[in-house]
């Protein structure tokens, strides 16, 4: 008796299987990725000297040399209280010649303010009645919310443990420690005379007006305050009283 294979099981075992076809198809794929990766690789990869770095390498080659001669060289400081810069070799053989002590003396008898400076007295703003409202306790929380909306934090530190980039890059005023109530030198406009001033209502409020945001500049300050946002007056009591609140003793 013959006995036949049946027709399909023929056929299926002169077919490949699908296992074959999966095997190739994910080894392709494979390859694909990595040769995209590799492609994607090249081409991100940083390009030495750019004119990015170019520029940055002559960048800082320039400060370099400016600090070179900073340290070298002699120069002016601030020509209106007589203070000059000497080479930085000069200032050590000083140093060691004075002892620590008396160079201490020296520095803070140089950069106090001068005596016969007279004292610019800025009046209190109108809206303000008496000083006693600035210790409202929802009024410096207003002037809180103020201070963060009208984005003052990013150039006036209020807090040792968060810097004001803005600020230390221009210079600008701190309110942090015992300030308020404080004699400051300001500038009568950007590098005009110097003046006495006290930080009080009257020279906020004249500091963060938009007509006076740039009559006077603190010294050391490398521009005035820009104007800033428009406020109200009462907005300006709230922000006095935050800062004012800031102050050691307040």
């Amino acid at each position: 008796m013959n006995h036949e294979m049946p027709q399909s099981e023929s056929t299926d075992s002169t077919r490949p299987s699908w296992a074959a076809h999966e095997l190739v198809a994910l080894a392709l794929t494979v390859v694909l990725a990595v040769w995209v990766v590799a492609q994607w690789s090249v081409a991100v990869q940083p390009q030495a000297n750019t004119e990015r770095d170019e520029k940055r390498a002559a960048t800082m080659a320039e400060l370099g040399m400016a600090d070179k001669k900073a340290l070298n060289t002699f120069g002016v400081v601030d020509e209106s209280l007589k203070r000059y810069r000497i080479p930085i070799q000069n200032a050590m053989t000083l140093v060691v010649e004075l002892g620590a002590t008396n160079i201490a003396k020296e520095v803070a008898g140089r950069t106090a303010a001068p005596t016969g400076m007279k004292l610019v007295e800025i009046p209190d703003p109108d809206f303000l009645a008496d000083v006693s409202e600035l210790n409202d306790p929802a009024l410096i929380a207003q002037g809180k919310t103020l201070f963060l909306t009208k984005i003052c934090f990013t150039c006036h530190q209020n807090d040792p443990a968060v810097p004001a980039p803005a600020g230390l890059a221009l210079g600008a005023p701190k309110f942090i420690g015992d300030f308020w109530g404080k004699e400051r030198l300001v500038h009568k406009g950007l590098g005009g005379p110097l003046e006495r001033v006290v930080m009080g209502p009257g020279y906020f409020a004249e500091s963060v007006s938009a007509a006076g945001s740039g009559l006077r500049v603190l010294k050391g300050a490398l521009t005035p305050m820009p104007p800033p946002p428009p406020v109200t007056e009462e907005e300006v009591k709230a922000l006095m009283a935050y800062v004012r609140s800031l102050s050691q003793g307040n």
